[in-house]
């Protein structure tokens, strides 16, 4: 019923973008994650809600089906399914953190943007150099790429969440020392909680860049230059820097 829901809601306001569950069309997976896709009015839960999808990674895939033509359909996921989708040929279609770990299985179909991949502590935890994270209790999604020196550093204690916002909500509630993740989710979602995180201790590991990354497995292997060229035409005319700081506000994706 809340699929169907679903459908129709968003055909009522984009033909070329659906919900999952129609039999034609690229099947897109879509982190489901404030400020990445949600439910609009229902943060990310649309049980008491609409299920209308919003979020930055709709809107890119709005702009890119009217660009190219293609018919977009798309299944919000926590991150780790997102990328057994793309392994298995589950999905044909996701925007996500380059990473070559991945090239065996993924095409990659354009540059969308680039952030800071950071760690954010608690106020008063020291955090001034790399050698500090290993005192630390450290929040992170599970199967993120972060950093390579970080990913496969065994001697920082490391916690694994399926969301952004549970391990937000451990870090205020004192059960962890700091989270490591992406500046756009950590500053939307302190942000959102009223917290001022401007000034908490803070280490920045690398820029990352987000792509469209296209399944090697997918059947539809010719739409990948479409998304490609898409997405190249659509950095030039500045439009996702535009569509983040749309949603940012006075918040930086990158200090």
């Amino acid at each position: 019923m809340r699929r169907t829901l679903a459908a129709f809601l968003l055909s009522m306001s984009a033909a070329s973008v659906t919900t999952a569950g129609a039999d034609d069309g690229l099947r897109v997976s879509l982190l489901h994650s404030e400020p990445w896709s949600y439910y609009s009015h229902g943060g990310t839960d649309a049980k008491n809600a609409p299920p209308r999808i919003d979020g930055i990674m709709p809107e890119i895939s709005k702009a890119l089906a009217r660009e190219t033509g293609l018919e977009f359909r798309m299944q919000l996921t926590p991150y780790a399914r997102m990328w057994r989708d793309l392994k298995s040929g589950d999905c044909d279609l996701a925007y996500g953190i380059r990473s070559s770990d991945r090239d065996d299985y993924v095409r990659y179909a354009g540059h969308l943007f680039s952030f800071e991949t950071l760690v954010i502590g608690r106020p008063g935890i020291r955090l001034r150099d790399y050698e500090d994270l290993r005192e630390l209790h450290v929040g992170l999604l599970q199967d993120v790429r972060l950093n390579p020196k970080f990913d496969h550093d065994g001697r920082i204690n490391k916690h694994e969440f399926r969301d952004y916002e549970t391990m937000i909500e451990m870090l205020l509630a004192g059960r962890l020392d700091a989270v490591a993740g992406n500046s756009v989710s950590l500053h939307y979602l302190l942000r959102k909680k009223q917290q001022p995180y401007q000034h908490w201790p803070r280490l920045t590991l690398q820029q990352t860049e987000v792509w469209a990354q296209f399944s090697r497995r997918s059947p539809r292997q010719a739409d990948a230059e479409k998304i490609n060229a898409a997405v190249d035409k659509l950095r030039r005319q500045g439009y996702f820097d535009d569509l983040l700081n749309r949603y940012l506000g006075s918040a930086k994706r990158a200090d």
